[in-house]
């Protein structure tokens, strides 16, 4: 079964920042950190409009158990050169249920 989870990407460089909903296996977070931030970068190159998918270096990858949260550093490696990024994955909680 699936589950929904949220991602926040953020341009290492520029600041500039996108969050994505996505799905994947329910048991996602009972994985290290470095197979859940695969799931995220596989969905990426998945459902996106990619004229060449990108490839990944992962810097680091962290998983708070308790929080619920992946922090990673890294980059996208595209035609143009490398994107440094700062992510973060987390299972989507109900509204309800957010910090404002």
């Amino acid at each position: 079964m699936d589950a929904s989870f949220r991602a926040s990407l953020m341009d290492a460089e520029t600041g500039a920042s996108q969050v994505f909903d996505f799905t994947a296996e329910s048991g996602l977070f009972r994985k290290p950190a470095r197979s859940i931030v695969r799931a995220f970068m596989d969905y990426m190159s998945d459902h996106r409009d990619w004229t060449n998918p990108p490839s990944y270096r992962l810097n680091s990858a962290v998983k708070k158990a308790k929080k619920q949260v992946v922090m990673a550093t890294g980059s996208l490696v595209l035609a143009k050169g490398e994107l440094p990024f700062l992510l973060m994955i987390s299972p989507e909680r109900p509204a309800a249920d957010r910090v404002s």
